[in-house]
C-alpha cells in the first residue's frame, strides 16, 4: 500500500507539471497571434518556461499544503557545506558548457549540444535569469530534489531516492541521450541535496552551474579543442572530488551521531 502511494504521488507531481509545460507553449504559440510577440517568442524560446514554471510552482504549493508536507520535510532547512555546493555547481557547469563542446560531441550527439545551446540562451538576457538561472532552477529543485526525494524516502534509502529522481528527470526529456545526460546532473544534485541535508544546497550549486553554463558557454566558445577537452578532464575529477568529500562528511558525521547514541 505504501509504495502504491508513493507510485501515485509522484505520477501526480510529474502530470502536472509536464501538462502545465506542454499547455503552456501550445496556449502561447496559438492563442497569441500578434506577430511581432510570435517573433520574440521564436527568438526566446525559453520565456514560455517563465509562465509554465510560475504556473507549477503556484499549483504545488497549495498541493503540498493540503498533503501536510512541510517546506522542512523538502529540506527547506539551513544550508550545510554551502560553498562546497557553490563550487560543485561551478564545476559542473563549466564541464557541461566545455564537454559539449568537444567536436565528438556536438558530430555524435548534437541534441545534448542543442539542450545546453537552449538552457544557456542565445536570445535576452533577462529571459536566460528569469526562465533557466532562477526559476527554472527553483521548480527543478522543489520538484526532483524536494518533492521527489521527500516521497521516495519514504519507501526507499537515500540512495535509490537519488536514483529514482534523477531516472525521472532524464525521463522528462523523452529522450534517451538527452535523458541520460541530463540524469548525471540530477544525481549531482541529490548527492548535495541528501549528504548536506538542505535542499537550500543543492538549489544553491544548481544556480552556480547554471551561470557557469551561461558565461562560459558566451565567452569561451572560440576557444581551442584542446583547451575544451583539458578543461572537461579537470572539471570532471573536480566535480568527482568535490563529491566524494561531501559523501566522507557524511559519513563521518553519521559515526560521531551513532557513537554518540551509543556512549
Amino acid at each position: 500500500m505504501r509504495t502504491l502511494t508513493v507510485i501515485s504521488k509522484v505520477l501526480l507531481y510529474l502530470a502536472i507539471y509536464m501538462c502545465v509545460v506542454l499547455f503552456t507553449n501550445w496556449a502561447l504559440n496559438n492563442w497569441i497571434q500578434d506577430a511581432e510577440f510570435s517573433a520574440w517568442l521564436s527568438n526566446n524560446p525559453a520565456s514560455s518556461l517563465i509562465a509554465a514554471n510560475t504556473i507549477v510552482i503556484a499549483i504545488y504549493l497549495p498541493l503540498l499544503r493540503w498533503q501536510n508536507i512541510r517546506m522542512q520535510d523538502l529540506g527547506f532547512v539551513r544550508p550545510q557545506s554551502a560553498a562546497m555546493a557553490a563550487g560543485t555547481g561551478i564545476w559542473l557547469g563549466l564541464f557541461i558548457a566545455v564537454f559539449t563542446q568537444l567536436g565528438w560531441i556536438a558530430e555524435n550527439f548534437p541534441e545534448i549540444a542543442n539542450l545546453v545551446q537552449f538552457v544557456a540562451g542565445g536570445g535576452n538576457f533577462f529571459v536566460f535569469v528569469l526562465s533557466s538561472l532562477l526559476l527554472g532552477s527553483l521548480l527543478e529543485e522543489l520538484l526532483f530534489r524536494g518533492m521527489l526525494i521527500h516521497v521516495f524516502r519514504q519507501r526507499f534509502s537515500s540512495a535509490w531516492s537519488v536514483l529514482l529522481q534523477a531516472l525521472l528527470f532524464g525521463t522528462v526529456f523523452m529522450s534517451v541521450t538527452i535523458g541520460a545526460f541530463a540524469a548525471l546532473g540530477a544525481i549531482i544534485y541529490g548527492v548535495i541535496r541528501v549528504t548536506t541535508g538542505s535542499i537550500w544546497s543543492s538549489l544553491l550549486a544548481h544556480v552556480f552551474s547554471t551561470a557557469t553554463l551561461y558565461v562560459v558557454s558566451h565567452f569561451m566558445k572560440d576557444s581551442s579543442p584542446e583547451t575544451f577537452l583539458i578543461l572537461s578532464f579537470i572539471s570532471g575529477i573536480a566535480i568527482i572530488v568535490h563529491l566524494y568529500i561531501l559523501l566522507r562528511r557524511q559519513s563521518e558525521d553519521l559515526k560521531r551521531h551513532n557513537k554518540s547514541i551509543t556512549s
